[in-house]
């Protein structure tokens, strides 16, 4: 893999920061970058950096943010250029392939590693003074997190699992690892749900695109989303997976338990839901209810009965008269 320049990030000197295309084509700035080779600036044109950012703690992953984004395609035409696009990069067997293509003037979604490591590579060309672009790169942020990129809810440790006690807060939501963008590859994620003796539940899934088909069982190669009562497996729900629509999930009692996994084959942006911890009525509030009405309507035919009594010795009376 070779590139004219190259930057390096390590989460032991910043958590945090951007990095952006402008500086390549600042010739005041280039003596700050690592320049691997020049020839090809000089000769062509175009121009090539390669972006590593490196976990010093193994339970850290790389999460990217873009902000500005603008890696023109051809007219009519979505599939971007080898040369004119942003790379993300996986190492198999010792050599750099192509993970995903990133061009457009739209933003891309996050992206996360996989582990604690993740590569990016730039390959475009120099902008001339005369270009119709008002913006030609991308700007980004990047930060290291232990979170998964899930900011609600209670972590447990380091693992991707989170809890959620109706004590703390009554309702929220909670998300697929890297929502809206796309989740990492061979995950499993916990959400817990601790409501208080008289409550249950409710989860309502407002996002769902989970790659996967049919009934999500392994043989399928699906990644899903299962649901439990308990925190063994529960019969009761079946896997879900696929694009679905809005739905919604109740639990039987005060715990409830939803899973997320995922495998390596295939990825997709996950699913964004609110959960809620509902009240049960009581069987002394139910009473108390019942014996409200019943007694409204035993003093309503009382009274009209009494009505009707009066009203028949009117009646009489005036007929004597």
């Amino acid at each position: 893999m070779t590139g004219n320049f190259r930057e390096i990030f390590e989460s032991r000197y910043n958590k945090s920061g951007t990095f952006d295309t402008n500086h390549l084509f600042s010739a005041s700035r280039l003596t700050n970058l690592n320049m691997v080779s020049s020839a090809s600036l000089i000769n062509t044109g175009r121009i090539e950096c390669i972006y590593e950012f490196y976990a010093s703690n193994p339970n850290e992953r790389v999460q990217i943010k873009f902000l500005d984004f603008n890696i023109p395609t051809d007219k009519n035409s979505t599939d971007c250029k080898p040369n004119d696009s942003l790379q993300l990069l996986t190492q198999v067997k010792g050599k750099y392939e192509v993970m995903d293509w990133y061009c457009g003037a739209f933003l891309p979604k996050h992206i996360m590693s996989t582990g604690p490591k993740l590569t990016l590579q730039f390959i475009g060309r120099y902008p001339s003074g005369q270009t119709k672009i008002g913006y030609y790169g991308f700007k980004a942020e990047y930060t290291f997190l232990t979170n998964y990129g899930i900011s609600t809810g209670i972590q447990l440790g380091n693992n991707c699992s989170f809890a959620y006690n109706s004590t703390d807060k009554k309702m929220g939501y909670f998300t697929s690892p890297n929502f809206p963008g796309l989740y990492p590859k061979n995950i499993n994620c916990d959400y817990f749900f601790h409501g208080e003796l008289d409550e249950k539940v409710i989860i309502r899934f407002s996002y769902f695109d989970v790659e996967g088909v049919g009934s999500c069982e392994y043989l399928t190669a699906s990644d899903y989303v299962e649901f439990s009562n308990f925190l063994s497996t529960d019969r009761k729900f079946p896997k879900y997976c696929g694009k679905r629509d809005k739905f919604e999930i109740r639990s039987d009692d005060r715990f409830f338990r939803v899973s997320f996994h995922s495998n390596d084959r295939f990825d997709r942006s996950g699913f964004r839901a609110y959960y809620e911890f509902e009240g049960k009525s009581t069987p002394a509030e139910n009473t108390s209810v019942q014996s409200y009405v019943f007694n409204q309507g035993t003093n309503f035919e009382r009274d009209y009965k009494e009505l009707i009594a009066i009203l028949f010795i009117v009646v009489i009376v005036c007929s004597l008269v």
